[in-house]
């Protein structure tokens, strides 16, 4: 709990979009920029499956295969008597290095010329592959940002009045916007609000 992977990449597992950015662990789950932006993306998709899935976490965010092999080679070759528990990366917080090792049940105390390639490919996947199961929403059952709404379509752009219903206007998040975490609902309320609202008083 508390521990920030700074630059993590997340993707619902058999899906090609993926978001990256900072992740965080908590009490009942992941939050962070990561996997908000994955939630928020793929809310439609979540909803379908009825909040039942699997995402896929790459606590590394860009690194390749061969680039973790080479760290792992490079710490083998440079400091073979070290144990595994003294490793560092700066994408990897330590409590988060050390759980991955217990997941595995690696021993923290091995040295690194005692790492079988076995449980090196079972670190690199992961690093690179780490696989958890969605079920439910939050603690709190509920969203701070809507999914859907009124079409913008239907809307005139410049005015926000319906096109169906002349005279009636929409605003905020009763349209079908849905902005990344940030600000960008709440700038998309305020602006919305005060031309519909401008407009109307006019009319």
């Amino acid at each position: 709990m508390g521990t920030v992977a700074p630059h993590a990449k997340v993707r619902i597992e058999g899906e090609k979009l993926t978001t990256t950015g900072p992740l965080l662990i908590t009490h009942w789950g992941m939050s962070g920029p990561a996997i908000l932006k994955l939630s928020a993306f793929s809310a439609r998709l979540l909803a379908e499956r009825q909040y039942a899935t699997s995402f896929v976490v790459s606590w590394l965010g860009e690194h390749t295969e061969d680039q973790v092999r080479d760290l792992f080679q490079d710490q083998i070759n440079q400091k073979p008597m070290a144990q595994l528990s003294t490793f560092r990366m700066p994408e990897v917080p330590k409590r988060l290095w050390l759980y991955l090792l217990e997941k595995l049940e690696i021993p923290s105390d091995k040295r690194w010329n005692e790492f079988s390639k076995k449980h090196r490919n079972q670190l690199l996947n992961a690093l690179l592959y780490d696989r958890y199961d969605l079920r439910g929403k939050t603690t709190f059952k509920e969203e701070f940002v809507t999914c859907g709404g009124v079409s913008l379509s239907d809307v005139d752009a410049h005015t926000l009045e319906s096109k169906r219903r002349p005279g009636l206007y929409f605003a905020g998040e009763v349209l079908d916007i849905d902005g990344v975490t940030g600000g960008f609902n709440f700038q998309a309320a305020w602006t919305t609000g005060f031309i519909a609202g401008k407009l109307e008083s006019k009319a």
